[in-house]
Parts: C-alpha cells; sequence; structure tokens
C-alpha cells in the first residue's frame, strides 16, 4: 500500500494509524421517491462506500466531499446531511505483519440529480453505479448496517415543507389499495367522499383506488360508486398494480401516478367518522415536525350470527378494549406530507410497521376516527399474526436494528398485568384466555419459522 505525504498517517510502536473519510451518497427519484445509493465495484465483485485519506491539516468533512467526488468521478458537489459515525477497524496487507488502524469518519450525502459516475481505475474499481436501496442492502461488502443507518439520516434529515394554515395546503391525494374489498370498499368510498366534502373547494382533490390482483368483483363496484355518485369537485382514478401482488407495490403505483401536496393512505375496510380527514391535517399543520399522522380506531358491532365468529369477535374484542394500542389496526389511515413519502419495500405489507418504521415523528390523532370490522375468527387472527411475526423478520434486511428495536417498543407494549387483574372478571377471565391462546400460536409461529428460509412465501401463504 503506497501512501502520500500529504495523508493524515501516524506510526506508532503496535502499527500506522489512518485517517479517512468518505460516506453514502443518496439520490431520490422526485416521482416514485425510490432511493439509490452511488457504490463502488471491485475486480472481486465486492462493492464499497467512496472513501479515502484525509490530508494533513484538512477538515474531515472536506476530505469526505473530495474524496467522493475524486473516487466517483462527480463534478457535481454532494450536499452534506449529516455525519453518521466514525467506523473503526485494523487490517494487516498480505506482504507485511504490520497492524494498520483505520479510522473512517462517515458521513450522509444527497445529490439533487442522477449524476453520471465512473470508478477510479488507478484505485482498483472496475465500475460505479447507481444501485436500488433494496439491492445495495444485498450488494454492500462490508458496510451494511451503516448503508441502514444511512438511509435513516436522509430520511431524518429532508427538509418539512410547512403550512401557515389549511388554507395554504393546494392538494390532497387519497390512496386506496384493495384486494378482493367489493364487501367493503363502497363504505369506504362513501365515507371519503363525505369527508372530503366537508373540507371545503380551497384545495384540489383526487382519490386515486389501485385494485392489488383483484379477483372478485371489486372494479365493478368501484365503477359503479362513482358513476352514481356525483363526485365533481373529486376526481376518481381507477388504476390496476402490475407488479407483484401486495400493500406496498400498489401504494407506490398510486404515489406515482398522484399529485397531491398531502398523500393519504386509507385501507379499503375502513368506516371514516366525519372531520377525520380535516384533524389529520389540521395536525399537520399545527406541528411542523410531524412526518405522519393517523386516526384512532373504534369497533364496529359485528352483525354475523354465527355463533363460533360471535365468540372469537368477542374474545378478541376484549383484547382491544382492555389494550388500548393494537399492533394490528395502526396505520389503517394515515396522512403525510408529499415530500416525506418513502419508496416501500415489496416485502413490507402490513399497516402496522408502514409510519412507525419509516416515518420517525409519528402521531395518532384522537380526534380522527375510523371504525373498522375487528378480526372475528382465531383463524383470522392466526394469518394476521403469522404475518406481524414474519414481517418483522423480513424487515431486518431493511432496517438497522436500532431502528427495529424502537419501532418494536412503540408497537408492542409490555402488558401490566396488574392492572388486568384488577378488571372484573367479565373482563379478566376472557382476556386471559386469548393471552393463552396467542401464547400458543406464538410459541407454534415461532418454532415453524426457525425452519423456514422463504418468508415471503411463508407470509403469502397465509393469504
Amino acid at each position: 500500500m503506497k501512501f502520500d505525504e500529504n495523508d493524515q498517517i501516524e506510526y506508532l510502536p503496535n502499527g500506522i494509524k489512518h485517517e479517512s473519510a468518505g460516506g453514502f451518497v443518496f439520490f431520490e427519484d422526485d416521482k416514485t421517491h425510490e432511493l439509490f445509493v452511488a457504490l463502488l465495484r471491485k475486480p472481486d465483485g465486492h462493492y464499497l462506500i467512496p472513501k479515502g485519506h484525509v490530508r494533513k491539516g484538512e477538515e474531515t468533512k472536506d476530505a469526505a466531499v473530495r474524496e467522493v467526488m475524486e473516487e466517483l468521478i462527480l463534478k457535481e458537489n454532494p450536499e452534506i446531511i449529516s455525519f453518521l459515525k466514525i467506523d473503526s477497524y485494523t487490517f494487516t496487507l498480505d506482504d507485511s505483519n504490520v497492524t494498520h488502524h483505520k479510522n473512517v469518519h462517515v458521513y450522509v450525502f444527497r445529490l439533487n440529480k442522477k449524476a453520471d459516475i465512473k470508478p477510479q481505475i488507478d484505485e482498483g474499481f472496475e465500475a460505479a453505479e447507481w444501485i436500488p436501496f433494496e439491492k445495495a442492502v444485498e450488494k454492500i461488502s462490508f458496510d451494511r448496517e451503516n448503508l441502514l443507518k444511512a438511509r435513516q439520516c436522509f430520511y431524518y434529515n429532508k427538509p418539512v415543507k410547512a403550512f401557515k394554515d389549511l388554507t395554504d395546503i393546494k392538494s390532497l391525494t387519497i390512496a386506496i389499495s384493495t384486494h378482493n374489498g367489493e364487501f367493503t370498499i363502497s363504505k369506504t368510498l362513501k365515507s371519503l367522499t363525505e369527508n372530503l366534502q366537508e373540507i371545503g373547494d380551497f384545495l384540489k382533490k383526487e382519490v386515486l383506488v389501485c385494485a392489488d390482483h383483484c379477483t372478485d368483483n371489486t372494479i365493478s363496484v368501484v365503477d359503479n360508486f362513482i358513476k352514481s355518485n356525483k363526485l365533481d369537485d373529486i376526481q376518481f382514478h381507477l388504476i390496476s398494480n402490475d407488479n407483484a401482488k401486495g400493500k406496498s407495490n400498489a401504494l407506490n403505483k398510486i404515489f406515482s401516478a398522484s399529485s397531491g401536496e398531502l398523500f393519504c393512505a386509507v385501507d379499503d375496510d375502513v368506516i371514516l367518522k366525519e372531520k377525520s380527514l380535516i384533524n389529520l391535517m389540521r395536525a399537520l399543520v399545527e406541528e411542523e415536525s410531524l412526518r405522519c399522522v393517523f386516526s384512532a380506531w373504534k369497533r364496529l358491532p359485528f352483525q354475523s350470527k354465527n355463533p363460533w365468529k360471535l365468540f372469537w369477535h368477542w374474545i378478541l374484542g376484549i383484547k382491544f378494549e382492555v389494550n388500548e394500542t393494537s399492533e394490528i389496526m395502526r396505520g389503517a389511515t394515515m396522512m403525510l406530507r408529499r415530500d416525506n413519502f418513502v419508496y416501500l419495500p415489496a416485502v413490507l405489507n402490513e399497516d402496522q410497521f408502514l409510519q412507525y418504521m419509516y416515518w420517525p415523528q409519528t402521531k395518532e390523532v384522537k380526534d380522527s376516527v375510523i371504525y373498522f370490522n375487528s378480526v372475528s375468527s382465531i383463524s383470522d387472527y392466526y394469518r394476521r399474526f403469522i404475518r406481524i411475526m414474519v414481517g418483522s423478520k423480513q424487515l431486518s434486511k431493511y432496517l438497522a436494528k436500532n431502528r427495529i428495536d424502537e419501532c418494536s417498543r412503540a408497537l408492542f407494549q409490555k402488558l401490566e398485568y396488574h392492572r388486568i387483574l384488577r378488571l372484573p372478571w367479565k373482563l379478566k377471565g376472557p382476556f386471559l384466555f386469548y393471552r393463552f391462546i396467542r401464547f400458543c400460536i406464538s410459541l407454534y409461529v415461532n418454532l415453524k419459522i426457525k425452519f423456514i428460509d422463504d418468508y415471503e412465501w411463508f407470509r403469502f401463504k397465509q393469504n
């Protein structure tokens, strides 16, 4: 290894100390918000971030910018988003027993356009590539966890558009992803249009329904709703998800086709109480730091006369009444500023992860209420439980461990058994029975997924 005489290198009794700097360079597509990262490829197939030695008397952030521009042969100056960390490690070279101690000052950068990048051949790189984030996580050789944290820094430090008041908002997009929702979606659309008409005429309103590989009459139901209702001030569009089945792909498709300054995702099986949307909008106006807001929920009375379903509706309903938080139904209606939308990986298919995993400042708006039909059978609950547990395992591929732990604390709160034991028996008995059933399901699922490598197949098999 050859060093320049201006490199910041210190010869120590136990080896050689190097100071280096570089980082992760991101580009976000304006239309889809898909995220790309610039990486360098070695002839042996390893992908690395651009980095190099800090020069004597040089600030580490200046060195990081210089090295990124040199190693990617960039003409544009990348914008520093934040400092990530100092990555320290040791190594030895094949032709020497000397130990090298290296400190790499890692920064997070943004480029406003997908600039041309090329490798420095004399530095031993054969290619410089813009790689979609999900693929970069699989390809990067040594910095996977740093890449996950860098993506968090990128999103957390994005500028937030502030609104002076409600009339400062010019447009709103309602996004509905539906798969075989023919029995519920008309009620959802009715409550939505009533909410949109409450807002007034100061903003452009559009509703985009994405049929996600529907095999029932959902499309006909939506078409009939549009034709039979006077919706002059609301633009309705029905599109199809041609990619792989899943809520994430459907929401990405809707976002690409939308134009609203605010983006509101609504499930196809909820009913919005009056003023739900305007209260979500007001929350984003009043708190500039919020990235995502979502509605509180209430249960609708169960209509079925099937004794078995009535029994489980009662048992599982006790769970919802005793546990004020629900890991299942959070996020069934959520709203965010357009600039804060995150391109969602196909693996993500459950509401409870959406608003927490990708939007750090998240809030439940108590005066925005949705009604839903809760789980009414143990088999339905079992399938949902599997999707949650397997989905959380899959997410470890795409999010830093500290973020997953942080979200798990928010979503899966510890049960206060001392409070449960003080409840009357008409609540305490059914709830303890529910917890026993949940324990059995959890044990069974945990044992099962220990022997399964293809989580994606296992999760979709439950749908």
